[in-house]
C-alpha cells in the first residue's frame, strides 16, 4: 500500500554538472531533515534516460521534483524544460530552475517554458530547503482548492458567520462563471502577465483573474465587487511596504491576502503575516499551480479562522452566543449604561425538570429539545437583546437600555407565553416549564459577574417558590413583578373567559342636544365581580401583546352593538372605538381585522368612528397614515384624539383623513376661568372649522364649560357633565325612553343603578388607550 504523502520519500531529481554543486545540495537536503532521495544526472541526455526509464533505469521511481540547471552539457537545460513540458507524462513534474543567471530575460523564458519555480546560485540554502519543501508538500497532495465546495449532502451550520463584504461565496452550481475570483494588485505589467499564464498555464479553467495596477483600484474593486481572495504587491506606485497591506487589509478584513514581493525577507514576511496577509511569496519562486495552492491555502485558513473564532464564541448545539461571549457583550453594554446613566436588565433562566427527560428519553432527545428552547427564546426578545446558552439547561439574557422593571417582566412574561404549549419532537409531545431569576443595573449589582451572579441567586428563589415563576434579585422589585405577572395572566384569562365588557360613553351634538356617538369604553368584571377600570390595566396590556386580542374585542362587540342598536330602530349614531399605536402600526393586518368585523357584525362603516391620539400617529407616521386612509377608504370616520397634548401638528392635520378633532381635557378645564386656555380652544375650533373638519370638547364639566363652548361653536361634547359611561343596556333603555338629549340623560344617568357618573368618569387619556 502506497505511504501517505506525508510519510513517504520525496524523490528528487537533480539535473546539475557541477559535482561540488550537487555535493551541497545532497548535504542541504540531509542536514534540512527533509525526508527525501536525491538522483543525480550531470547532463540533460543523462536526465532524459533516467526520466524515461531507459535501460538500467528501468526501474527507477518517477521523481516527485526536478531541480534543473539551466547550463548543461549535451543538452541544455532550457531545451531539457521544454522537453519536459512537452512531454504528455512529464510535464506534471514541477521543475525548479537553479541558475547562475539573474537576467529578467533568463527568468521570463524559464516561466514561459512553464517552470515552476526560479532560484538564483548561489544558493541560500535554508530559503532553498523552504522552496522544494512547498513545493514537494503541495505537490504530494491533490491540487485543488480545499473547502471552496462543501459535500453533496453537508449542510451550512445554521447561523454561522456569513462572509465579509468583497469576499465572494463559491458555489459549486452548474453554470458558475468561475468558482474562484482573484484580485491581483500589481504596477509591473509583466509580473502580471506572468501570474495569468501561470494561472491559464494550471489546467484549471474555473478560475477568472481581474488586475488592477494602483491600490486606489484595488480598494474600489473590492467596494464594487466580491473575490475570493487578492494577490498584492507591496511596492505600488500610491502606496510602498506594509502600510499597502494594511490599507487593503483595513478595508477587506475578510477577504484572504497573498503578498507577492520581489524580497525574500524573513522579518517583512513575518510582519506581513502579522499585519494580516495569509500567505507571503517572492516572486520567482513559484509557479501557477504552486500559486493556486497558496491561494487555495489561504481562503481555507481564513474561513477556517472565522470558523473557529464562531464556534469559540457560540454554543455549538444551539448556535446562541456562549458564556464567553455574553459576558463580552454585558461587560460592553455595562460601559455603555455606565456613560450614558442608564439601566439593563439580566435573566438567568433554568428549565424546570430538565434532567428527567434527559434520563427517561436520552440526551438525542434533551438536545432536540434545547435547540427548540433557543428557537423560542430567540422570538421574546429585541434585536438589541442577547440570548445566551451558558450551561446544560441554563440560559440568560441580556437587556440593555430598558428603563423600568415592568420592561423586564415583560419579556418574563413573553418567556413563560412561549413555554405555555408543550414542544413537538418526532410526534411526542413535552410539556416544560422555566424558572427565571432577574438582576437590575445598577441597583442589584455594578459588575458583570456580579449581576449573573444575582440573577442566578433570584432563579433559585424562583425553584423554590414552585417553579415557572420569575423572581428579582431584590425583594421590592419581585413583588412588583409578580404583581405585574399576575395581573398579566388575569387579563390574559379574562379574555379566554370572556371577562371583559363594554360601558358606551354619549357624544352631545351642542346644536340639538342629540346624543349623536356613542364611545366605547373597555372594563374588566373580574369573577369577583370587581370592576377593573382601563388606568389599571391598558397601559400594561399595550406593553405586551394582549393590546391585539383586546383590541379586536372590542371591536367585535362595538359594532355588533352598534348593528342591535341599528335594528331595534334606535335612533341614528355612530359607535366609536379607540386605537393604540400596537393595533395601529399592525398596517395591513388591521385593515383586514376591520374589513372581516364589519362584514361579520353586518355593520354600515359609515356608522363607525376610530379614535386615535397624536402620539401613537407620531411613531411610525408613514404606517398611520396608510393604516388610517385605509380605513377612511372603508367609510370609517377618522377623529384625532387629546389633540394639542403632542405636537399639534398642522401639517397632520392636513395631510391626515381626519373628520373631527377632540379638544383634550386639559384645555377645557379652566377654559371659562383661564384666557390662555380660552385662547387656545378658540383658535383650535376657528382652525379645524377652516379645515372642514368638526370639533369635539371632551372632559366637560360644568354649565360654565358648556356655555363658553356654545358662545365659540363648538360642534359636539362629552364628559361628566351628560353622562358617564354606562353598559349597552342602559344605553338602550335611556335611548328607547326618549331621552336622547344631554339634559335627560344627564339627569337620568346617575340614578339608574349602573354606578354613579363620578366613579366612572370615562374620558380620561388611561380609559381609552387601546379601546
Amino acid at each position: 500500500m502506497e505511504r501517505p504523502a506525508s510519510e513517504r520519500l520525496v524523490e528528487i531529481l537533480l539535473v546539475e554538472d557541477n559535482p561540488g554543486d550537487a555535493r551541497l545540495a545532497a548535504e542541504a537536503l540531509k542536514d534540512g531533515a527533509f525526508r527525501s532521495r536525491l538522483h543525480w544526472a550531470a547532463d540533460g541526455v543523462r536526465a532524459m534516460e533516467f526520466l524515461r526509464r531507459e535501460g538500467k533505469d528501468a526501474a527507477a521511481p518517477r521523481p516527485d521534483l526536478i531541480l534543473l540547471d539551466l547550463n548543461l552539457p549535451r543538452k541544455d537545460g532550457r531545451e531539457l524544460l521544454a522537453e519536459l513540458k512537452g512531454d504528455a507524462e512529464l510535464k506534471s513534474i514541477p521543475v525548479v530552475v537553479l541558475t547562475c543567471s539573474s537576467a529578467e530575460s533568463d527568468r521570463n523564458r524559464a516561466y514561459e517554458l512553464q517552470a515552476n519555480c526560479y532560484v538564483t546560485k548561489p544558493l541560500q540554502w535554508s530559503e532553498f530547503l523552504e522552496t522544494i519543501r512547498a513545493i514537494g508538500d503541495f505537490w504530494l497532495t491533490q491540487v485543488t482548492l480545499p473547502g471552496l465546495h462543501p459535500a453533496p449532502n453537508q449542510e451550512r451550520p445554521p447561523d454561522r458567520p456569513e462572509a465579509a463584504p468583497g469576499v465572494r461565496e463559491a458555489t459549486a452550481e452548474a453554470g458558475d462563471a468561475a468558482s474562484l475570483k482573484i484580485l491581483l494588485v500589481e504596477d509591473n505589467a509583466g509580473d502580471a502577465r506572468l501570474v495569468r499564464e501561470m494561472i491559464d498555464g494550471s489546467g484549471r479553467d474555473d478560475v477568472a483573474l481581474v488586475d488592477v495596477g494602483r491600490l486606489s483600484d484595488g480598494l474600489r474593486c473590492l467596494g464594487e465587487e466580491s473575490f475570493d481572495a487578492v494577490l498584492l504587491d507591496l511596492s505600488l506606485p500610491d502606496s510602498q511596504g506594509l502600510e499597502t497591506l494594511a490599507t487593503l487589509h483595513a478595508q477587506a478584513t475578510g477577504v484572504p491576502l497573498v503578498v507577492m514581493t520581489g524580497l525574500g525577507d524573513e522579518e517583512v514576511a513575518a510582519k506581513a503575516l502579522r499585519q494580516g496577509a495569509q500567505d507571503y511569496l517572492v516572486k520567482g519562486k513559484f509557479g501557477g499551480d504552486l500559486l493556486l495552492r497558496a491561494v487555495a491555502h489561504a481562503i481555507e485558513r481564513m474561513r477556517s479562522g472565522r470558523l473557529v473564532r464562531y464556534l469559540a464564541h457560540h454554543d455549538g448545539l444551539t448556535d446562541l452566543p456562549n458564556r464567553i461571549l455574553f459576558h463580552d457583550r454585558l461587560s460592553q453594554a455595562l460601559e455603555h449604561a455606565r456613560r450614558n446613566k442608564q439601566t439593563l436588565g439580566v435573566l438567568f433562566l433554568d428549565l424546570d425538570h430538565f434532567k428527567k427527560i434527559n434520563d427517561t428519553l436520552g440526551h438525542t432527545v434533551g438536545d432536540e429539545l434545547l435547540v427548540h428552547v433557543a428557537a423560542r427564546l430567540r422570538g421574546c426578545v429585541r434585536a438589541s437583546d442577547t440570548v445566551a446558552r451558558v450551561g446544560g439547561d441554563e440560559f440568560t439574557i441580556l437587556l440593555p437600555e430598558i428603563t423600568r422593571v415592568e420592561d423586564m417582566t415583560a419579556v418574563a412574561d413573553k418567556v413563560m407565553q412561549a413555554f405555555a404549549s408543550p414542544f413537538v419532537l418526532e410526534e411526542r409531545e413535552l410539556a416544560l416549564t422555566v424558572s427565571i431569576g432577574a438582576s437590575l443595573y445598577p441597583y442589584d449589582g455594578e459588575g458583570a459577574e456580579t449581576l449573573v451572579k444575582n440573577a442566578d441567586a433570584a432563579m433559585y428563589r424562583a425553584k423554590e417558590q414552585g417553579r415557572a415563576n420569575c423572581q428579582f434579585y431584590s425583594p421590592a422589585a419581585s413583588a412588583q413583578a409578580s404583581e405585574r405577572l399576575a395581573l398579566i395572566e388575569g387579563l390574559r384569562r379574562a379574555l379566554e373567559r370572556d371577562e371583559l365588557v363594554l360601558h358606551f360613553q354619549p357624544t352631545i351634538d351642542a346644536v340639538t342636544g342629540k346624543v349623536i356617538a356613542l364611545e366605547a369604553l373597555v372594563r374588566w368584571r373580574r369573577s369577583d365581580q370587581r370592576l377593573v377600570y382601563p388606568a389599571q390595566f391598558l397601559r400594561l396590556a399595550e406593553e405586551t401583546d394582549l393590546i391585539a386580542g383586546i383590541g379586536e374585542w372590542v371591536l367585535r362587540r362595538a359594532c355588533a352593538q352598534g348593528r342591535a342598536w341599528q335594528i331595534a330602530g334606535l335612533q341614528p349614531l355612530r359607535v366609536s372605538v379607540n386605537l393604540s399605536y400596537r393595533q395601529l402600526h399592525q398596517g395591513r393586518a388591521l385593515l383586514e381585522t376591520f374589513r372581516r368585523v364589519l362584514a361579520e357584525t353586518g355593520l354600515d362603516p359609515l356608522r363607525l368612528e376610530v379614535e386615535v391620539t397624536e402620539e401613537a400617529i407620531t411613531k411610525d407616521e408613514a404606517t398611520a397614515l396608510k393604516t388610517l386612509r385605509g380605513l377612511h377608504e372603508m367609510g370609517i370616520r377618522i377623529v384625532v384624539d387629546d389633540f394639542g397634548t403632542a405636537y399639534a401638528s398642522l401639517r397632520r392635520l392636513k395631510s391626515f383623513p381626519f373628520g373631527s378633532v377632540k379638544i383634550d381635557r386639559s384645555f377645557i378645564r379652566d377654559v371659562a376661568i383661564e384666557p390662555d386656555d380660552a385662547a387656545i380652544v378658540s383658535a383650535i375650533i376657528a382652525m379645524a372649522h377652516n379645515l372642514q373638519m368638526t370639533v369635539v370638547a371632551e372632559g366637560v364639566e360644568s354649565a360654565e364649560q358648556v356655555s363658553f363652548l356654545m358662545r365659540h361653536q363648538i360642534d359636539q361634547m362629552q364628559g361628566p357633565y351628560f353622562g358617564a359611561p354606562l353598559p349597552a343596556e342602559a344605553c338602550a333603555e335611556l335611548l328607547r325612553a326618549g331621552t336622547g338629549t344631554f339634559q335627560r340623560w344627564s339627569a337620568a344617568a346617575p340614578g339608574d343603578g349602573h354606578g354613579p357618573a363620578a366613579s366612572d368618569q370615562g374620558d380620561g387619556t388611561a380609559d381609552r388607550s387601546g379601546g
